[in-house]
């Protein structure tokens, strides 16, 4: 069965979202809520910079940094390969400004899976939109 590419973000969310602990989903989740909002204003890089300096050993920045990371890397055509490391972060700052939109409509399209998934499985959070 050929799945389509939002089945696969669906089911890579689905995934990532149900290994966090119940200590953390409640935080994940507004986090996974506000993150397009903060990518709409603020652009993809700088919203992932703020998120590495919040991530404080393993918290909701720590692992939606992650996640974006897992998926953004295996899911997006980056056009500048040259001796950049696998960072996400690394990929963003280099990448020309077509490979940042790309880069910036995944995030987005996966957030939004993201977000559904993490308020659905978090106890105290309730769905905006």
């Amino acid at each position: 069965m050929i799945e389509s590419k939002e089945q696969e973000r669906a089911k890579k969310a689905w995934d990532l979202v149900n290994t966090i602990s119940t200590s953390l989903i409640e935080r994940y989740a507004s986090l996974a809520k506000s993150a397009p909002v903060m990518i709409i204003t603020n652009g993809l890089g700088q919203t992932l910079a703020f998120f590495i300096s919040k991530a404080k050993g393993t918290n909701e920045f720590r692992l939606l940094y992650n996640h974006l990371n897992e998926w953004l890397s295996a899911n997006v055509i980056w056009t500048q390969n040259e001796d950049i490391s696998d960072e996400l972060i690394e990929r963003v700052i280099h990448e020309k400004s077509e490979g940042y939109r790309m880069a910036t409509e995944e995030a987005l399209a996966f957030l939004s899976w993201i977000k559904r998934f993490a308020t659905a499985l978090a106890p105290d959070t309730k769905e905006d939109d």
